[in-house]
């Protein structure tokens, strides 16, 4: 019989400054649709398709919460006369209050791995407790749009007959649409910087000690950064994977800043897999000092050329 191990998370502190990129292929699906249903556009002369730093956010949440880690931005719902609603910002509060068994905002957030990386704004007046909660963090992980870096930006859409009559009495069935694109690579960037938290509350010893950034934390990020949007399986999204994670680790007490790095990533695709060429982006990398460099991908998925400078390569996005 098998048996699950249970892994216990590495508690000593992360200090190191950290940027990277990932790849995000989405193929007859959509990913990140805006109001209309359409998969985002920039307003740009091609029309670039994009997503947002909140699409790839939810996958990592709904990964991190499959995983049976804490989550406290997460939508719950609560059963009110036979109809399921959604918690209200105090009554998600006050379950994970009770559930993590603390006392105090601060103590919550330190316990749900997204409020610790990617911080919170927490405005809520308590009616329960008579007190006023305004709190904020800015969490370490930083994450930019995603831009698609494939020469093409085509939407198709589809119509989709519904088995259900439009009102009582029609005979006829209701007619919808759903929007995709047909092969899009959004291309982002993350920035990972432990000080951010530090640096705001160098006051406030309580917040540096519960909030401080550990080697555990950014393992669970690395995880979820690899492998949260293959996690997701709505109707929308199937078709969406994660392609690449290039994770860049500086040497402790290095202040070096890198500029954003997917405007240097270039996508081809003639026959069989794409191509992904890291060429300019390793050559950028060479002028910023001594750092350790991290490649993730699945090769039986993609081609990555120019990375031969990376020496610790994965060739296979899930860790299993």
């Amino acid at each position: 019989m098998n048996e699950t191990k249970e892994t216990k998370q590495d508690e000593s502190e992360f200090k190191s400054r950290c940027y990277g990129i990932i790849v995000i292929k989405s193929e007859n699906s959509n990913f990140n649709a805006d109001f209309t249903g359409n998969p985002r556009r920039l307003p740009d002369e091609n029309g670039t398709i994009y997503a947002t730093d909140k699409a790839l956010k939810y996958a990592i949440r709904k990964y991190w919460v499959d995983n049976s880690q804490n989550v406290f931005v997460w939508k719950t719902f609560r059963k009110d006369n036979g109809k399921y609603l959604p918690y209200t910002l105090e009554e998600r509060y006050k379950n994970m209050k009770e559930k993590l068994e603390k006392e105090t905002p601060l103590e919550v957030f330190a316990e749900c791995i997204d409020t610790k990386l990617f911080g919170i704004t927490f405005a809520m007046q308590s009616a329960t407790e008579g007190e006023s909660k305004n709190i904020s963090l800015t969490g370490p992980v930083q994450i930019s749009y995603g831009v698609n870096k494939y020469v093409e930006n085509i939407i198709f859409s589809n119509d989709i007959l519904s088995p259900y009559a439009t009102d009582s009495g029609d005979k006829s069935s209701t007619i919808g649409n759903e929007n995709k694109a047909k092969e899009i690579y959004y291309v982002y960037d993350f920035v990972v910087n432990p000080s951010n938290i530090l640096n705001h509350y160098e006051d406030n010893p309580e917040v540096q000690e519960k909030m401080m950034l550990r080697v555990g934390d950014i393992d669970s990020l690395k995880d979820a950064l690899k492998n949260a949007v293959t996690n997701l399986n709505t109707a929308s999204k199937v078709g969406s994977e994660n392609m690449l994670t290039l994770f860049i680790t500086m040497n402790e007490g290095s202040k070096v800043q890198i500029p954003t790095l997917k405007s240097l990533v270039r996508i081809t695709k003639n026959s069989g897999n794409p191509t992904i060429d890291f060429t300019s982006v390793v050559k950028t990398l060479n002028n910023y000092g001594e750092k350790s460099m991290e490649l993730y991908y699945d090769n039986t998925l993609i081609d990555v050329k120019g990375c031969d400078q990376i020496d610790n390569k994965h060739q296979s996005n899930n860790k299993y």
